[in-house]
């Protein structure tokens, strides 16, 4: 039989190039505190990047343009014969490192949010917010070249923090999972002072502070290593899990 006339000359791609048009408009319309974003392509996490990528993604997020000049160009090359793995610390090295960065714990932080109110314009959030991570971008690129820090691979994405700053906005409480082996490197007290300086109801500056609540999770601590649970029971010593619950009740911590 003759096929019928289709009822819908458009077809399913004009469907779906209708459909993105709207919810772009949409997200203009409404998106003046909040920063609406595509998982399928801007939500991609990215903790390491090649220096080329990382001066690209530092000039888009300042909003610079440049233009490129052929330098001359040396290669360095590590020897054949070398056995030491640069990637791996010595003991006084790693110790050393762990002191540095106690001391300098201050300028090792979450990124934080810019303040905003209800008055600004979506672009002048954006700018506002762009500033502010590249202003943390430099300091840790600071702390590496001239403090000589070595750090663990970072989320450099903003859109994944703006994803952090929209969710702790939103929450009434935070928790934070640790593992029961070692909660300390697990735990990120960072977060938590971050979390008592969100504002109000949705972030808005100017409703007040402490409004939000933490709460640390001790997760698997059937884990526990063999040796650790034996001791307990016949020295009668109290059990890890109680010795970590009354560490963090003495320091203040949910």
């Amino acid at each position: 039989p003759p096929r019928q006339k289709n009822q819908n000359p458009s077809g399913l791609g004009r469907a779906i190039i209708n459909k993105k048009f709207k919810d772009a408009k949409e997200r203009q319309e409404s998106g003046l505190y909040t920063t609406e974003v595509d998982s399928t392509t801007r939500l991609k996490s990215v903790t390491q990047e090649r220096d080329l990528d990382e001066f690209l993604n530092t000039a888009q997020l300042a909003g610079t343009e440049f233009t490129a000049e052929r330098r001359n160009v040396k290669i360095i090359q590590t020897p054949a014969g070398s056995t030491h793995n640069p990637h791996l610390l010595t003991d006084q090295e790693e110790e050393s490192t762990l002191k540095k960065h106690q001391l300098n714990k201050e300028r090792l932080r979450v990124p934080r949010r810019p303040p905003w109110t209800k008055a600004i314009t979506t672009s002048q959030l954006d700018r506002q917010e762009k500033d502010a991570f590249l202003e943390w971008r430099r300091g840790l690129a600071q702390l590496q070249e001239e403090d000589k820090f070595l750090l663990t691979p970072f989320e450099r994405n903003i859109e994944v923090w703006r994803q952090l700053w929209r969710v702790l906005e939103r929450s009434h409480l935070v928790v934070q999972i640790v593992d029961a082996r070692n909660p300390l490197r697990f735990r990120c007290e960072d977060l938590e002072l971050y979390v008592k300086d969100v504002e109000g109801a949705e972030g808005e500056a100017g409703t007040g502070r402490d409004k939000r609540k933490t709460l640390l999770l001790i997760n698997k601590a059937d884990l526990l290593t063999a040796t650790q649970s034996r001791m307990s029971i016949f020295i009668r010593t109290p059990t890890p899990r109680r010795i970590w619950a009354d560490y963090f009740d003495g320091q203040g911590v949910q």
